[in-house]
């Protein structure tokens, strides 16, 4: 199953034609020279067969497959690379650089491509007490020692800051129980979680701080910019930045380079699901109730054995809602309770409503009046050894 699905995913996208200015790097075969720090992991490195691979280099083969380029990546001095853009020698820099104004003069960024902030993770076993720094009182903080991340820990009140020599002792830490928490630079602990499964750490809540990057081209060459930017939005419209974040990180990105919610030519919402996130997973199967063709869909949110709950209706019952789409879900306020380890409770709270379009009239329907057609007070969730939860009812639930 795959952590993060796409639900109803509609978008209407006009590309527009843009041509590619050439600069003096670029090869006699038209091919885009892109400098970079090789080896620089996980955004760029060499593999086995001396093949160059990584994030970037997968996220520039979208881009380019978008608008219908060839590119090769060119290893270069990070010193100097700036400079050798802006005399010609590449097409483009690609190379995890931030967004910088000191460069102005010579060479222009793109829009950026990926978020460097700082971010928390915690063990599996607290991601549902612990989403944002406010719910770090009381919780011991880990983080590496003169790092942006041992300044932001400083500021949260009530939390305890733990300090390491490198973070991955951090990590360790973690894993052992001395810490409940660290708060790192997103690329560096979502690697460390993706290549070490056995820390049973999750990533949590949305990045503290901001830090972006984006691609680099000569200042004169403004078509070029234009198409990247062109290109890198439509990656990230229909998903496939989503695909390749998640393949490299083991999570998938914030919500900027997520497809964003879009409402359909018929005025039905669109959604994507943080499967990491309890209220995510609410939402995704209210949303997709209204929205399933085949009940089978429903079960991407069900545990294993979750089949015979009222949550997950037949075809048939599932067709008596036909006709009806989900417009908002704005005034819907769902609270998590924990239950036990791994377990939590998710209601909805006393008022809330969703906009369904039934026909061609809206109306709005309190969740607590579906939910009570299904014979339900709550839903109860499990999470699943990836930190990812499920709709899993009680026996008791389920009968």
């Amino acid at each position: 199953m795959k952590n993060l699905m796409k639900l109803l995913l509609v978008l209407i996208v006009v590309l527009s034609s843009v041509a590619i200015m050439p600069t003096a790097a670029q090869d006699d075969d038209d091919t885009l020279l892109v400098g970079s720090q090789i080896p620089y992991p996980p955004f760029v490195d060499t593999d086995e067969n001396y093949e160059v691979v990584g994030f970037e280099v997968d996220l520039m083969a979208a881009i380019a497959a978008d608008t219908g380029f060839d590119f090769k990546f060119v290893s270069a001095q990070l010193d100097t690379i700036f400079s050798a853009l802006a005399e010609g020698e590449f097409d483009m820099v690609m190379a995890a650089a931030p967004i910088s104004s000191e460069h102005k003069e010579a060479i222009d960024f793109t829009d950026p491509y990926f978020n460097a902030g700082q971010t928390m993770a915690v063990r599996v076993d607290l991601a549902g007490e612990i989403s944002n720094p406010e719910d770090l009182a009381g919780y011991r903080v880990g983080v590496e020692i003169d790092t942006p991340g041992e300044e932001y820990a400083n500021g949260i009140e009530g939390a305890e800051v733990s300090q390491f020599e490198d973070i991955k002792l951090a990590f360790e830490a973690l894993s052992a129980g001395d810490v409940d928490a660290i708060i790192h630079d997103i690329t560096t602990s979502a690697d460390i979680i993706a290549s070490d499964p056995d820390i049973e750490a999750v990533i949590v809540g949305d990045l503290l701080t901001d830090e972006f990057y984006g691609i680099a081209v000569a200042s004169e060459n403004s078509a070029l910019l234009d198409t990247l930017n062109t290109s890198l939005a439509n990656v990230i419209a229909d998903g496939t930045y989503a695909e390749i974040y998640k393949q490299w990180f083991g999570q998938q990105p914030s919500a900027a380079f997520m497809p964003a919610e879009e409402t359909t030519d018929e005025g039905a919402a669109e959604m994507t699901v943080d499967f990491t996130d309890p209220v995510s997973v609410v939402n995704g199967l209210l949303f997709t109730f209204f929205a399933a063709e085949d009940a089978s869909e429903m079960l991407a949110f069900a545990c294993k054995g979750a089949e015979e709950s009222p949550l997950f209706p037949d075809n048939d019952t599932l067709a008596g809602f036909t006709g009806m789409s989900l417009v908002d879900a704005s005034n819907l306020t769902l609270e998590v309770e924990e239950v036990e380890d791994g377990v939590v409770s998710v209601t909805a709270a006393e008022g809330s409503t969703v906009t369904l379009l039934v026909g061609e009239n809206e109306m709005d329907l309190p969740i607590a009046m579906l939910l009570g057609q299904l014979d339900i007070e709550s839903i109860r969730l499990e999470q699943d050894d990836s930190g990812n939860w499920l709709v899993c009812p009680s026996t008791e639930d389920a009968e």
